[in-house]
């Protein structure tokens, strides 16, 4: 299974206790992917960059690269308007500098698509089939669908909806999904994140675990939960952490 890290998550996980041991141990391999710098970084990972503009590509070291348009000042209007376009050009840019693309669309880029949208994202994004549009464009395709991951049955129909239409537009292509130890700020339990996982394990090919913390990219983010990160990872590569939590 690969897991994706931000450098800066990868460095919080490796502070947080026990997170050490995880690094050196069972995540130190190739299917561990570290987007950005850590000091901690395993020394079999494979590393990729990561930009939220198209237009920064050019600039990037000629390896994987995570492009993650978002509505959101990070990514210009024009790309988060038209992301299957910025993807097309990413893509473009990407050949070019011998680049391979995770492409990492967030479901709120329906809101810039149709500013004048008021209902969920989520339903929207498979119905615009954007992950459909975009997936021929890229090598590994992300679904950002931890904002689901507090119901592990929505969680799933979600990735199951979007890994199908990738699936189906770019035959052979590999697929993540997204988790975050604190979406919007709200601590998830370790045993919720592990349910998401053995409801969609079939579906991907590994997840990106997510370790955010209060910033420009994430104000509501509030304080980083490395020690659920932790738990989970113990979860998948050592054994269950239901029976923990509950004591």
């Amino acid at each position: 299974m690969i897991w994706l890290f931000a450098g800066s998550g990868l460095t919080k996980l490796a502070l947080a206790a026990g997170g050490a041991a995880l690094l050196s141990g069972p995540l130190n391999t190739a299917q561990t992917w570290v987007s950005g710098q850590s000091p901690y970084t395993p020394s079999a990972a494979a590393h990729l960059a990561s930009t939220t503009n198209v237009d920064q590509l050019p600039r990037l070291p000629a390896v994987g690269v995570i492009v993650d348009l978002e509505d959101w000042p990070l990514t210009p209007a024009s790309q988060s308007q038209d992301p299957v376009g910025a993807y097309r050009r990413a893509a473009e840019v990407g050949r070019a500098y011998h680049q391979w693309l995770l492409a990492t669309p967030a479901t709120d880029l329906v809101r810039s698509v149709d500013p004048g949208y008021r209902g969920k994202i989520y339903p929207e994004f498979v119905r615009l089939r954007l992950a459909a549009r975009i997936a021929p464009y890229a090598s590994v395709y992300e679904i950002q669908a931890q904002g689901l991951e507090r119901n592990p049955t929505l969680y799933r129909s979600f990735v199951a909806d979007v890994s199908q239409q990738v699936r189906m537009a770019h035959p052979g292509i590999a697929v993540l999904a997204g988790l975050s130890t604190n979406p919007g700020g709200h601590p998830v339990p370790a045993s919720v994140l592990e349910r998401d996982i053995a409801l969609t394990k079939g579906l991907v090919s590994g997840y990106w675990l997510n370790i955010p913390q209060a910033g420009k990219a994430c104000p509501r983010c509030g304080q980083a939960h490395p020690e659920i990160a932790v738990r989970l990872l113990d979860a998948e590569l050592k054994g269950s952490v239901s029976d923990r939590e509950k004591g």
